[in-house]
């Protein structure tokens, strides 16, 4: 089952890859990431010179940002079960509102170029409907006219680095890898108190990173932000012991500006997709139905943010 490619998808991906090309073609006369001291940093900086930044206090920087907003589910369907329907979350589930957005997340800097990101996104959609058809979940039917509580919860801790490729210091081509935990909890919750369906699954996944950011004057800014992977093989996809086809993307653009000494705010439209589809033997043996899971959903949000530095770290 491959990734399902979306208008908004699509029209990132080109979007970012314009951005990218512009921000390369700038003009050679911006200014060159320096440390506290003023010395220049290159492509292939001196080891001496490298090794003096590396006692300047300035030259570990600690970011913390925040992201307030609004999520539109775009397409949310998930099927448990060979036997089970794929039922439409966003049709028939009471997802079609908006809903809260929340993203913390913490960065450290070092040496100038050297970027590590801790990240927590937490995804928790409920809502109560009356079914409008009969519903079949791991071999568990619900009929027509139910009263349900819904919630389809994907929260994800993810830890990324990149490596700053610009000397610029006006321009930001962070390129790197990472790793996200997501904890994905579905539940079907009939409100009379008879029989419902719970699954709760924890699994890592593997990602690429792609960072840029261009400021364009000494107040205002661009950037864009991706972290994706798509795996269809063991371990890589996030299950130890089936083939299951797992893919994710996140990818964000933002325009902010410079608010005072260590504080910058930002607007940011946001992309999140993804899903998988497979037999899982280990679902199979510790909880109902025959461990079949068929789960693809596509998110925007826009939110406003900020990046606060509180301090500065020494080694």
């Amino acid at each position: 089952m491959k990734l399902e490619a979306t208008p908004l998808a699509l029209c990132v991906i080109t979007t970012l890859s314009s951005l990218l090309v512009s921000l390369v073609a700038a003009p050679a006369t911006a200014q060159t990431k320096t440390n506290a001291e003023g010395a220049m940093w290159s492509a292939s900086p001196d080891v001496s010179q490298e090794e003096e930044a590396f006692e300047t206090p300035e030259n570990f920087k600690l970011k913390i940002a925040g992201e307030f907003g609004l999520l539109s589910v775009l397409y949310n369907k998930i099927q448990q079960g060979e036997s089970g329907t794929y039922f439409d979350y966003v049709n028939d589930g009471g997802f079609e509102l908006f809903n809260p957005f929340l993203r913390a997340s913490g960065e450290l800097q070092w040496r100038g170029r050297h970027n590590v990101i801790l990240l927590y996104q937490p995804i928790d959609l409920r809502s109560r409907v009356r079914l409008e058809d009969d519903l079949t979940v791991d071999e568990l039917t619900f009929p027509e006219g139910k009263m349900m509580d819904l919630r389809y919860g994907f929260d994800f801790f993810r830890t990324t680095y990149h490596y700053d490729l610009s000397p610029r210091e006006d321009l930001e081509i962070g390129v790197g890898g990472g790793f996200q935990m997501r904890i994905a909890e579905i539940e079907y919750v009939p409100i009379d108190g008879s029989e419902g369906r719970v699954n709760r699954d924890l699994g890592p996944v593997p990602l690429l990173k792609f960072r840029a950011r261009y400021d364009f004057s000494n107040k205002y800014w661009v950037g864009t932000e991706v972290d994706g992977f798509y795996a269809n093989i063991r371990i890589a996809n996030g299950d130890r012991e089936a083939d299951v086809t797992g893919a994710i993307l996140d990818a964000s653009l933002r325009g902010g500006a410079k608010l005072g000494k260590g504080l910058d705010g930002f607007v940011n439209l946001r992309y999140v997709g993804g899903g998988g589809v497979g037999t899982s033997p280990s679902d199979a043996e510790e909880q109902p139905g025959d461990g079949y899971t068929k789960n693809w959903a596509h998110f925007a949000a826009i939110s406003l943010g900020f990046y606060f530095e509180p301090m500065y770290l020494t080694n």
